[in-house]
Parts: structure tokens; sequence; C-alpha cells
């Protein structure tokens, strides 16, 4: 019988990905500065987000609406200087085994700096191998291209395209959404071939 939401551990994560450390985020990581992310234009149009103002207490309420057990919202910290820059967001369907997967780093000068590639490797193994779930899925608009170069180069599958499936909230135009996707075997192979093997 598949475990329910009320069954599943609530475990804090915490990832070391080398200058970066990835963990789950409490009511005590809201700050101003992340409520002033989501104004921001140029995170709006890659991740086709209404820009709007948010207070303190709009992250804190974010934050506490994850359960951390089958919705789980992971920090994105620098080790040096204890800066969050980005979260992401997990939500796990553990009767289908899959997890759906969405990343935002919110400073802009820390974008396009291979942040994701980083974190890339610990991630995958906690919820592939620790977890033992068997698919991550993911979904960009088309014209975000930083981060589809990012799902392909890293083993993702294309799975489709549906053109003009979302309307912008910048001008109302139907943008053309992707689907990835990422099994476990696929991930082992992706490793074997791309990431050197720790030694003995």
């Amino acid at each position: 019988m598949p475990a329910t939401r009320s069954k599943l551990p609530k475990k804090p994560v915490r990832l070391d990905c080398g200058q970066y450390l990835v963990r789950t985020v409490t009511i005590a990581d809201a700050t101003d500065r992340w409520a002033s992310w989501m104004s921001d234009p140029e995170a709006g149009h890659m991740l086709n987000a209404p820009v709007r103002s948010m207070k303190l207490s709009d992250i804190v309420s974010y934050i506490k609406s994850f359960d951390q057990r089958s919705h789980l919202l992971l920090g994105i910290f620098e080790k040096a200087s204890g800066k969050c820059l980005g979260f992401l967001r997990i939500d796990i369907d553990r009767a289908l085994g899959r997890f759906l997967v969405s990343m935002l780093i919110g400073e802009p000068e820390y974008r396009n700096r291979g942040i994701a590639s980083s974190i890339t490797v610990p991630f995958r193994e906690y919820f592939f191998e620790t977890l033992g779930l068997n698919t991550m899925l993911a979904t960009a608009l088309s014209h975000n291209r930083p981060i589809i170069h990012y799902l392909l180069k890293s083993g993702w599958t294309l799975d489709t395209k549906l053109e003009r499936h979302v309307k912008s909230h910048l001008d109302e135009t139907m943008l053309d959404l992707c689907f990835f996707s990422l099994t476990r075997d696929a991930w082992r192979a992706w490793k074997k071939a791309n990431v050197p093997a720790k030694p003995e």
C-alpha cells in the first residue's frame, strides 16, 4: 500500500555541494531580500511568474505552506557568506516514485554561474539513491534557454513541447512549455560517463 502523506518522514535535508549548501528552509531563513526576488522582471520572464511586491510575512507564509515531507522547500546557500541564493521546490509522488523539481536563483549576480551544475550530483544522489525515487520531472518555458541547456547537458530527456500552452503574465501571449524527465537508470548512466569515480 502506498505511503500516505502523513506517514512520510519529516527529515531535515542537508546536502554538501562544495562551495554551496542545500538544506531544508525554516522560517528563520525568511528575509526582505528573499521577498524582493519576485519583483525582479528577469525572474518573472524566465519563470512566467507575475512580478509583484512581497513582504517578509508573505515569505514566512510560503515557507510554512510546505510540509517538508512530500512537498519540500530547500534553500541554496553560499557556504562562505551564509547567503541564501535561491531555492528548490520538490513535490514527491511516493506512489508513482517520481518527483517534480523547480528552481529559482533569486540573487541576480549569481545566475548563470554554474550553481545548478554544482549541486547536481549531491541533489540527485539524495533523491534517487537515499530516498529511492525512480523519476525526476521538470518543466521549462521554451525561451528559458539557460535552464534547457543545463537540463539537456546533464542527462535529461525532452519528452514533449506543447506549443502555446501557457499564457504569459507579462503580455498575455501564449508560450511554449517543455516537459523533461530523468530516470534513476539514466542518472546512473550519466553519472558513470561524466563524474569521476571516487578513489577507493
